[in-house]
C-alpha cells in the first residue's frame, strides 16, 4: 500500500465521488403525511337492517341471514387501500404520464413505447401501493397515518388530500344509496305487516329499524367527512426533510466501497506486476535455453 498509494488514492476518491454524485443527481422524493380518525358509521351506531338483525333474533332465524354489519374503520381503510379507489383517481387525473414519466412523451403526448409494455392502471396501481402510498394504523388509538412520497412535493399533497375526499365522497354515496334502499324496503315491509295483522314485536322492530335508516341517511347527507375525519392536513415538507436520495447514506457507502476496491486495485496491480515479470523471466529462460 505504502508503494501503490498514489493508485489506492486515485480509486478511493473515484469511488466516494461517483457515491455524491449519485446522491446529487438522483431525483429526490419527499412524503408528505396526513393524519385521519376514523368517523363511526352513524350516530346509532348500525345501520337500520343491521339493526333489525339484533332486534329480530327470535324472529324465525331473520337475524342470523341478516347477519352484522362490518367494522366502519376497517371498511374505510379497505376503501383507502382498494385498487377501484386508485382506478377512479387515476383516471380522473391521468395519472398514469406522470408516474411512468420515462415512458411518456409530454411534447406528443403519447406512449413511446407500445403493445405489451404500455403502462395499464393495474401496473400504475402495483407501483403506487408498494412505493408511493402508505397506510399506517395505530390499533390502540385508532389514528391513520396516511402518506404519500413523490419527487414532486405539490403533487404529493394534492394527492394525499384529494384521495382522503374521494373516499369520503364515495362511501357516503355508498351510505345514502343503502339508507334510502334500507327505508323503502322496511316501509314496504310495515305496510305488509300492518295489513297482514303481523305482531306487535315485528312491527315494533321493523318501526325501530325504519328510524336507524332515516338516522343514517341524514347523517351521511350532513357529513362531508363521513369516513375519515382530517386531524393534521399535509402540509410542504422541507428540503432537509427528503426520504431519497439519503446524501450520508451514500457518502458513508463510498468511503466503505472506496477502501475496499482501493485496497482491491492495489493487490490486483500488484499481482498483475509479479506476473508481467514472472513471464518476463520465463521469456528470457527460454531465449537463452534456444
Amino acid at each position: 500500500m505504502r508503494h501503490n498509494w498514489k493508485h489506492a488514492a486515485a480509486v478511493f476518491l473515484a469511488c466516494v465521488g461517483c457515491s455524491l454524485a449519485l446522491g446529487f443527481l438522483l431525483p429526490s422524493y419527499w412524503r408528505v403525511e396526513e393524519t385521519l380518525m376514523p368517523v363511526p358509521r352513524s350516530p346509532s351506531g348500525s345501520s337500520g337492517l343491521g339493526a333489525l338483525a339484533g332486534l329480530a333474533g327470535g324472529l324465525g332465524g331473520f337475524g342470523m341471514l341478516i347477519g352484522r354489519p362490518a367494522s366502519s374503520q376497517d371498511e374505510a381503510l379497505a376503501v383507502l387501500a382498494s385498487r377501484e379507489l386508485f382506478d377512479a383517481y387515476a383516471t380522473r387525473e391521468n395519472l398514469l404520464p406522470i408516474l411512468f414519466a420515462s415512458k411518456w412523451d409530454s411534447a406528443g403526448r403519447r406512449w413511446l413505447v407500445s403493445g405489451a409494455s404500455v403502462p395499464t392502471l393495474r401496473l400504475g396501481y402495483r407501483l403506487f401501493s408498494r412505493s408511493i402510498r402508505d397506510i399506517d394504523i395505530d390499533r390502540r388509538s385508532g389514528i391513520v397515518t396516511f402518506s404519500i412520497t413523490w419527487k414532486d412535493r405539490a403533487l404529493a399533497m394534492k394527492w394525499a388530500r384529494e384521495l382522503v375526499e374521494l373516499v369520503n365522497a364515495q362511501m357516503r354515496a355508498r351510505a345514502v344509496a343503502q339508507a334510502e334502499h334500507d327505508m323503502h324496503y322496511l316501509d314496504a315491509a310495515i305496510r305488509k305487516a300492518g295489513s297482514d295483522n303481523g305482531s306487535n314485536q315485528l312491527t315494533s322492530a321493523l318501526s325501530s329499524a325504519y328510524e336507524r335508516s332515516v338516522q343514517d341517511y341524514m347523517f351521511a347527507q350532513g357529513q362531508p367527512e363521513y369516513a375519515f375525519r382530517i386531524i393534521d392536513p399535509p402540509t410542504w415538507p422541507d428540503d432537509r426533510e427528503r426520504v431519497w436520495p439519503q446524501r450520508a447514506i451514500f457518502a458513508g457507502l463510498g468511503l466503505v466501497i472506496g477502501i475496499i476496491f482501493a485496497v482491491g486495485a492495489v493487490y490486483a496491480r500488484e499481482w498483475w506486476i509479479r506476473r508481467g515479470g514472472d513471464m518476463a523471466n520465463t521469456a528470457r529462460v527460454i531465449s537463452e535455453r534456444v
